[in-house]
């Protein structure tokens, strides 16, 4: 695209392997920590956890396909390829699609941190007025580079890790009841509850940026894998936890994703505020992901209108967000009703399974066109060199 270099960056500026691999581990676990097993505990119960691991699957899958585009890839960008393939004008319309889609799951992602604070930390405050200082951050980080993104990610994710080792330390030594979580699939509800959260999968899609745009190593795509496989593991180990303590009684947990509650249902307020240490290290997770799908969701739109709307294109998308949002999304009932709807989880379903697919065909594409070039130059040029 014509574009294409001022809105994903130089070649020189691209993404490194420690930060891909930094934000396939955000978001194998931010939208997944909490609030998505307490909505499952309350569709399932105990079974919560089940629903989980499939979720879990159907996520890693997606991300093995775009693992495998962007190692195959080389330094062709998803929509460079793209263009090559349908032109301008299809790629244009492929990129709003993928745009809208990116902007749902940003809706979804900031309903999930809003409901977190004005249910916690900040129930007298005005989400009007809260919502506005995200979105400032929001625009600030769109406007940026991926590797600028990536550096931003790639800078907190320590204080992540940290976060979950305090947390597995704590839950491991309370020593809870796992007997809790049986027996299995007590409800004949699994299969509608499973089949109406799936448009909580697809965390891994806004990865169609770093195709063609990281600087592979040896072991990148190792790495990356065991670290979507880890991220989602730690994500399974704590709707377990939650599934234990709240699976006999839904009514207890609520959408505050309060991992203490749980552990001081099942053993008493031995550790006193560990509650800190959970709204750490969801927040900055969840705070990094939604800044990604707001990145995401600006950059395809941004395709559309050119170099010269970048700031333009952030602002809209911002002011667009705010009123979904402010109207709309952050009552927990109406957030619920969209996440649940058959619609919106076959639609979500879709997306989860064919962005990362059409990266990766459209990856081998232009890979064999590349092969097939070459051949041609190099029988070219020995018929020259032999005349």
């Amino acid at each position: 695209m014509e574009n294409e270099t001022s809105l994903l960056g130089k070649p020189d500026l691209q993404a490194t392997s420690r930060q891909l691999i930094s934000a396939i581990f955000v978001l194998s676990l931010a939208a997944k920590m909490f609030l998505q097993p307490i909505s499952l505990i309350h569709a399932v119960g105990r079974d919560a956890y089940i629903a989980m691991a499939i979720d879990g699957l159907i996520d890693l899958v997606a991300l093995g396909l775009l693992i495998a585009a962007i190692r195959i890839s080389g330094e062709n960008d998803f929509f460079s390829m793209l263009v090559r393939l349908v032109g301008k004008t299809g790629a244009k319309v492929i990129a709003v699609i993928i745009g809208l889609y990116f902007f749902f799951k940003l809706s979804v992602t900031t309903s999930e941190t809003l409901v977190f604070y004005t249910d916690s930390l900040f129930a007298e405050f005005d989400i009007s007025v809260m919502i506005v200082v995200l979105l400032v951050f929001l625009v600030a980080v769109a406007s940026h580079t991926l590797k600028a993104m990536s550096r931003l990610i790639e800078l907190f994710v320590p204080l992540v890790v940290v976060g979950i080792g305090v947390l597995a330390t704590i839950v491991i030594a309370t020593k809870f009841d796992i007997a809790n979580i049986l027996p299995f699939l007590h409800t004949d509800k699994f299969g509608h509850a499973l089949y109406t959260h799936i448009a909580f999968t697809g965390d891994f899609t806004p990865l169609i940026f770093f195709v063609g745009r990281t600087k592979s190593k040896k072991r990148t795509t190792l790495f990356s894998a065991l670290s979507g496989v880890f991220g989602t593991f730690v994500a399974f180990f704590f709707t377990v936890v939650m599934s234990a303590a709240f699976g006999n009684v839904p009514i207890l947990s609520d959408t505050s994703t309060n991992l203490s509650t749980a552990l001081q249902f099942s053993i008493g307020n031995v550790y006193g505020r560990i509650d800190l240490f959970s709204t750490v290290l969801w927040s900055i997770a969840a705070f990094l992901e939604t800044a990604l799908f707001f990145f995401a969701a600006s950059k395809c739109f941004c395709l559309i209108v050119g170099e010269k709307g970048h700031g333009l294109v952030g602002l809209a998308v911002a002011v667009a967000l705010y009123f979904v949002e402010v109207f709309a999304m952050t009552d927990p009932t109406i957030l619920k009703t969209v996440l649940t709807s058959h619609v919106t989880s076959m639609i979500c379903l879709c997306f989860t399974i064919a962005i990362p697919l059409s990266a990766l065909i459209i990856s081998i594409i232009s890979r064999d066109d590349g092969k097939k070039t070459d051949t041609k130059e190099q029988k070219k040029s020995g018929v020259m060199n032999e005349n």
